[in-house]
């Protein structure tokens, strides 16, 4: 019974859920804000570890070099003090790299700066910092990359307006004015699943122009692209949600901005997002994980199987004992069967030597007591050995019906 109980036991702990790996985030901080040319900012790099402990994190950032330079990469105040790719940045490509990492215990917290990027802007417009690529490793013993998204930013360049003076006045100002002029900046995607369930729902986050509206594509494989309308909020950040949950697949996804006069601007990057079967069989309010299922089954499996080994044991050890006992009472009667042989050869010997009546009175009242006793011994023994069998029966019938043998001894 302990066994079964054991095997129980393991039989409800198997399907219970196993703890996920916590996701983590590399972002920009702030994601968003609005500079003059010339004027300086910086941009922090961060991660958020969500609960877990990391030591190791790296990552390509993207900037739009057409509108702002990186003037220089801080990183003297970083959680990380080991560097195996220090900093850098490159101006004429438009990138910041970076990879570096802590000794155990690691780092965990919501907002861990890595480096400061200080940009200045030198052209009016959009300008997006994303990232192409990251990794965040947990502080486990296997460098489990735990990274889960990617949050960019999206920036607003103003020319700065110079000083009135009665010598900026000339009649070339104007058309100097309309060169400036150039088409509506391409809106960014900068929050988007790598991967979702057959069933979620599919949802992007991503900057724009401020109060804008913008035009939402979402292609399923070489299917027509179905268009939605969102609009950004004050600080041009905006959230688009499908309208409908999406089945396995590849799935692309694109923004364009629309301006007040109904200009629309040129594609954003596409993201991709894959759809998978999901990994968990829902029953009611339940999800169970398709391992644990296939682990349960198995171990209802193995459960019957011993079970059925162990009642076979038990019948094998019944019949053994009951084999004995009958092969015993065989055993009585055979041996009672030849003293009474015995006897009667005996008997037949007497008679057949006796050569008067008195002697043949005389021997008949000596064997009918000899043979009287010897029944009573065969008569005894069998009855003795039938009643074992008899017990043993009655105790695997009571035990069937739940009754226990010390009841009845």
């Amino acid at each position: 019974m302990k066994l079964i109980r054991a095997l129980s036991l393991f039989v409800v702990f198997s399907v219970w859920p196993l703890a996920a790996w916590a996701q983590a985030t590399l972002f920009v901080s702030p994601a968003a804000g609005s500079y003059k040319t010339g004027e300086l900012f910086s941009v922090l790099v961060n991660v958020n570890s969500a609960g877990a402990a990391i030591n190791a994190a790296s990552g390509q950032i993207n900037f739009d070099n057409q509108r702002m330079e990186a003037v220089s990469v801080g990183y003297s105040q970083s959680v990380f003090s080991i560097w195996t790719e220090e900093p850098r940045f490159s101006n004429a490509a438009g990138t910041v790299r970076f990879s570096g990492g802590l000794p155990s215990p690691g780092f965990t917290g919501a907002s861990g700066a890595i480096l400061r990027v200080t940009f200045r802007p030198k052209a009016a417009g959009q300008a997006s910092v994303v990232f192409i690529s990251g990794a965040v490793l947990a502080n486990d013993g296997k460098g489990t990359n735990i990274l889960d998204s990617l949050k960019g930013g999206l920036f607003t360049i103003i020319t700065s307006q110079p000083e009135s003076s009665p010598a900026a006045k000339p009649s070339i100002a104007a058309p100097a004015f309309q060169e400036v002029e150039k088409p509506i900046a391409v809106p960014i995607i900068t929050d988007w699943p790598k991967e979702l369930e057959e069933g979620s729902v599919l949802a992007v986050k991503g900057l724009g122009y401020p109060n804008s509206k913008l035009l939402i594509f979402v292609q399923k494989g070489s299917e027509d692209p179905v268009i939605h309308e969102e609009f950004a909020g004050s600080d041009g950040r905006f959230t688009h949600s499908h309208n409908k949950t999406v089945s396995a697949g590849l799935y692309r996804v694109w923004a364009k901005n629309v301006s007040a006069d109904g200009i629309v601007s040129g594609s954003s990057e596409i993201v991709t997002i894959e759809v998978v079967k999901p990994l968990f069989f829902r029953i009611g309010t339940i999800a169970l994980n398709y391992a644990s299922i296939i682990v349960t089954l198995l171990a209802l499996i193995l459960l019957l199987i011993l079970m059925i080994l162990w009642i076979w044991w038990r019948i094998r050890r019944w019949q053994e004992r009951q084999g004995i006992e009958i092969h015993e009472a065989e055993k009585a009667l055979h041996e009672g069967f030849a003293k009474l042989q015995s006897g009667l050869r005996k008997y037949t010997r007497y008679l057949t030597a006796t050569k008067s009546v008195e002697d043949i009175k005389r021997r008949e009242e000596e064997t009918e007591e000899d043979l009287e006793e010897e029944l009573k011994d065969i008569e005894g023994g069998i009855e003795k050995e039938l009643e074992d069998v008899e017990a043993i029966s009655e105790r695997k019938k009571h035990k069937h019906f739940g009754h226990d043998d010390r009841d009845h001894r």
